[in-house]
C-alpha cells in the first residue's frame, strides 16, 4: 500500500506523438505513440464523445512489436490489472460516443503504439473540403508533457503535394495548446512548446482545395461556419474566407510565376541605369534641379543652413541620396550641433565611456523658439528622453525604440512639411544646395578660398552635419586654418579642436543608433504583422491556446484509471 501511494505521484505521460494518414476517400488512419511511466491504475482510455458523421474502428495496440489481444467493441473496464494486461478494446457509450481502452500492464516504463481508423474525417463543404477534429482531450488526469501531430498526405492517385507557398492548396490552424505549426512536403505539423495544463487539448482545423479528396459525406453548413466557431475566443484574426478568395489566390499564383522574370529584367535595367548615372555624374532629377549633372561650387549657404529643408530637397532630387532614415539621423546630428553652438546644450564626457558624450540642457525650464517644426519635434523628444536635464548617450536610443512609431514617421514628415519651402525657390537656389555640398567636400582643392569668420563657419558645420560629412569638413578646415578651428571650438562651447571630433563622432553614433533602434522596432512590428496575417490565413506559426469550439472527435478527460 505504501509503494502504491508513493508511485501514484509519479504517473507520467512524457510524450504523445500522433500521425494522421489522410487517404483520398477522406478516411484517416491515426497512429499514436505513448511514452509513459505507469505507477497506478489498470488501464489507459481515450474518450471520443462527438464523432459526428465519422465512424471509428480497427482499434489496435502494440508494445515491443507485439499486438495486444482485441476485445472488439466489448471492453469491460471493471476487470483487474492482470485481466486487462496486453488487451485492448472499445467501450460504446450513448449517442455514438466511445472510449478507446487498453491495459496498462506491469508498473514501470512503457511505449505503446495505438492505431485506429476514422471514416469520413474529411468532409465536403460548398467552398472546400476539410475537417475540424479534436485529437487530444482536455482535463487529463495525467497531463502529457509533450505532444506532436503530423497530418500526412497519403492520396494514391495523381502525385500532388502540399506546397508551402500554395495557401490555396491547404490551410491549417491549431487550437488548445501552446505550440507551433508548419508545413512540410506532404505533411502538416503541429508540436507543443509547453507541457499540458489541465485545460490544454488539441484540435486541428484544416481546409483543402476541391478535388484533392473525394469525401463521401457533406459537412453541415459551410466551412466558413466551422471556421468562425473555431476562431471564437482564439487569437487568430478572422477574415472573409470564400470561394472567390481561392480564385484571387490562384490568379496571384499565376502572376507570381511570371513575376520573377519581370523583376529580373527590371533589376538589370535599374542596375545599368544606376551605373550610367554614377559614371556620368547625372545623379539629379531634372524636375527638381533643372539639370541632372551639377559639378560646380557655391560659397553661398543654402536656405539659411536649415537642415530639414536641405534634407527634404536632397531626398526628393538626389538618386544616390542615403536612405530616408539614415539621412535623417544626419539631420538630427545637425540639430544637436546647432544647439551646442547656440548654448542650448552643453557637452559632458560620459563617465562610463570616455569616447561618448552626454548632453546637458543648460536652461531646461526655458523652451527655445525654433522656426522649423521638425527641429521643435526632435528637441521635445530629446528633453522627454532625458527625463531630467541630462541626456545620456543611450537614453535617446531607448526612448526611440519605445516610441518607434513616432520616430519612424519623422523622415516622411520632414520631407513633406519642408517640400513647400524648396518648391517655392528657383531652380538656381535649389542647385546651390548641391553646389555648396561640392564646395564643402572640395574645400582643400579650391584655389580661390578664404577662411570664413566663426559665425559663418558655424553654419558651414551645421550644413555639413546635415550632409553627413561634418567630420571630413572639420579635418579639412583644420589643415588649412588650425588657429581658426581653435577659435571656432571655443566659441561653439566645444573646448578645442580635438574635442570637436569626439563630439561629432558621438553625435553621429547616437543619432544613427536612435534612428536604427526605431526602424528595427518598426521592422519587428511589420514582421509580426506579416506572421500574424500568414498565421491567421492558415499559413502556420503559433497555435492558439484559446478557441477551437465546435468540430468533432475528442471530449473531456482521459488518461489513466
Amino acid at each position: 500500500m505504501m509503494a502504491a501511494t508513493f508511485f501514484s505521484h509519479a504517473q507520467e505521460i512524457r510524450d504523445i506523438s500522433t500521425t494522421v494518414n489522410l487517404f483520398r476517400t477522406g478516411n484517416a488512419q491515426v497512429i499514436q505513440k505513448w511514452d509513459v511511466t505507469v505507477t497506478s491504475g489498470t488501464e489507459w482510455y481515450i474518450p471520443i464523445d462527438n464523432p459526428g458523421k465519422s465512424y471509428i474502428h480497427n482499434f489496435h495496440v502494440f508494445e515491443n512489436g507485439k499486438e495486444y489481444a482485441n476485445d472488439g467493441r466489448s471492453w469491460n473496464p471493471d476487470r483487474s490489472l492482470e485481466e486487462k494486461t496486453r488487451r485492448c478494446g472499445i467501450v460504446e457509450k450513448s449517442h455514438g460516443s466511445i472510449e478507446l481502452c487498453w491495459g496498462q500492464g506491469q508498473y514501470g516504463d512503457h511505449v505503446y503504439t495505438i492505431s485506429y481508423i476514422i471514416d469520413n474525417l474529411v468532409l465536403s463543404y460548398p467552398e472546400c473540403d476539410g475537417f475540424h477534429w479534436h485529437f487530444l482531450n482536455d482535463e487529463w488526469n495525467t497531463l502529457p508533457q509533450h505532444a506532436s501531430i503530423r497530418i500526412v498526405n497519403m492520396t494514391d492517385n495523381e502525385p500532388w503535394y502540399w506546397e508551402k507557398a500554395d495557401s490555396c492548396n491547404v490551410q491549417y490552424w491549431g487550437f488548445g495548446m501552446n505550440g507551433e505549426s508548419w508545413l512540410e512536403d506532404n505533411a502538416i505539423c503541429f508540436e507543443s512548446t509547453e507541457a499540458f495544463s489541465y485545460g490544454s487539448n488539441f484540435s486541428a482545423l484544416v481546409s483543402f482545395k476541391k478535388g484533392l479528396f473525394l469525401p463521401s459525406e457533406k459537412g453541415d453548413g459551410t466551412f466558413q461556419d466551422l471556421k468562425d466557431e473555431a476562431f471564437e475566443d482564439s487569437d487568430y484574426d478572422d477574415g472573409e474566407y470564400t470561394f472567390w478568395d481561392y480564385i484571387g489566390i490562384s490568379l496571384g499564383v499565376i502572376v507570381i510565376i511570371g513575376l520573377p522574370v519581370l523583376l529580373v529584367l527590371l533589376l538589370i535595367g535599374y542596375i545599368i541605369k544606376r551605373i550610367w548615372r554614377r559614371c556620368s555624374g547625372n545623379r539629379y532629377r531634372k524636375d527638381v534641379f533643372g539639370k541632372s549633372k551639377i559639378d560646380t561650387w557655391s560659397r553661398e549657404i543654402p536656405f539659411d543652413a536649415n537642415p530639414t529643408v536641405i534634407y527634404s530637397l536632397m531626398q526628393s532630387g538626389d538618386y544616390f541620396c542615403k536612405s530616408k532614415s539614415s539621412a535623417y539621423s544626419d539631420v538630427i546630428s545637425a540639430y544637436f550641433l546647432k544647439w551646442i553652438q547656440e548654448g542650448i546644450l552643453r557637452t559632458e564626457r560620459d563617465p562610463k565611456n570616455e569616447k561618448r558624450v552626454n548632453l546637458r540642457f543648460v536652461k531646461p525650464s526655458q523652451t527655445p523658439q525654433f522656426t522649423d517644426k521638425m527641429e521643435t519635434t526632435v528637441y521635445y523628444a530629446a528633453a522627454v528622453a532625458a527625463g531630467d536635464d541630462l541626456l545620456e548617450a543611450d537614453e535617446f536610443k531607448k526612448w526611440s525604440r519605445n516610441n518607434d512609431t513616432e520616430v519612424a514617421s519623422w523622415p516622411n514628415e520632414a520631407i513633406s512639411c519642408n517640400r513647400p519651402v524648396w518648391q517655392a525657390a528657383s531652380l538656381e537656389e535649389r542647385c546651390k544646395v548641391v553646389e555648396f555640398k561640392n564646395f564643402l567636400e572640395d574645400f582643400t582643392i579650391i584655389s580661390e578660398r578664404s577662411a570664413p569668420e566663426v559665425g559663418l563657419w558655424k553654419k558651414y558645420m551645421i550644413v555639413a552635419s546635415a550632409f553627413g560629412i561634418a567630420d571630413k569638413v572639420a579635418k579639412n578646415f583644420e589643415k588649412l586654418y588650425p588657429e581658426m578651428m581653435e577659435e571656432y571650438a571655443r566659441e561653439s562651447n566645444m573646448l578645442d579642436a580635438t574635442t570637436i571630433y569626439s563630439i561629432l563622432g558621438s553625435l553621429n553614433n547616437s543619432s544613427a543608433s536612435m534612428m536604427s533602434a526605431a526602424m528595427d522596432r518598426q521592422a519587428e512590428r511589420q514582421a509580426a504583422k506579416a506572421a500574424q496575417a500568414r498565421r491567421s490565413s492558415g499559413g502556420g506559426g503559433r497555435t492558439s491556446f484559446g478557441g477551437g469550439r465546435g468540430g468533432y472527435g475528442g471530449g473531456h478527460g482521459g488518461g489513466s484509471r
